[in-house]
Formats: structure tokens, sequence, C-alpha cells
């Protein structure tokens, strides 16, 4: 696994690159990583957050829910934590198993599917 980012380096990095949404993705992971979850939700809070109201099994993560405060919780004796990705202006939410949480190949194939989810989107807008 690649070692992560400081959040300093990460919060400069943005400030170069506002409209970037890797490195806003980047620096929120940094913030989160460090514990300091407000923060990172705040980076996030003016991306449309696509996550559908869910529960009641874990938090929900949708906008109007959304409690930065909390960032893990446990369910049927496993612990997640909190996660997003940021593709197009977007964030999405996500719960992962604690162990898997950092594994880039979840976090690349939920930012594909998104991908992929929002050209269709957009090409019926546009058609």
């Amino acid at each position: 696994m690649a070692r992560p980012h400081s959040v300093d380096t990460c919060l400069a990095e943005l400030e170069a690159n506002p409209d970037d949404d890797r490195v806003r993705e980047r620096a929120a992971l940094a913030l989160t990583r460090a514990g300091r979850d407000l923060e990172a939700c705040a980076l996030l809070e003016d991306l449309v957050n696509l996550t559908a109201h869910d529960g009641p099994t874990l938090p929900c993560v949708c906008r109007r829910c959304l409690d930065p405060a909390i960032s893990s919780a446990e369910a049927e004796d496993v612990r997640f934590v909190r996660r997003f990705v940021v593709h197009r202006g977007r964030v999405l939410f996500y719960w992962a198993p604690e162990a898997l949480a950092d594994d880039r190949g979840l976090l690349e194939g939920i930012r594909r599917r998104l991908g992929r989810r929002l050209a269709r989107a957009l090409d019926r807008r546009s058609a």
C-alpha cells in the first residue's frame, strides 16, 4: 500500500488546486486518517452528496443525516469506518469494514462504478 500523504502536504496541494477532485479526496482522506473528521467533512460539504438515505444497521451518511463526528461504527461484531470517493464535484460516502477501508482496489472499484453511473446519467440528460 502506498504511504499516506501528510495532512499539510495535501492541504497545500488543495490550496493550489481547489477544483481537482482527486486532490480534494486525498486531503480529506489525510484529515480522516489523522482523526480530523470534522475538517475532512468540511472539505467535502460543498460537493453534491450522492449517498442515498439508508439505515438502520449503520449510521446513515446521506447529506441530511451525515454526522461528521461519527467516523466508525460496529454492526454484527464487525467494525466499519466511513470512507468516501470524490468524482466530478460529487461525493459518495460509504461504510467499509475496517480491515478493508484503505484497500486501494476497493476505493478504485467504487470510483470506477461511480464514474460509469455518472457518465450514463449525464449522457441521458444531454440526449
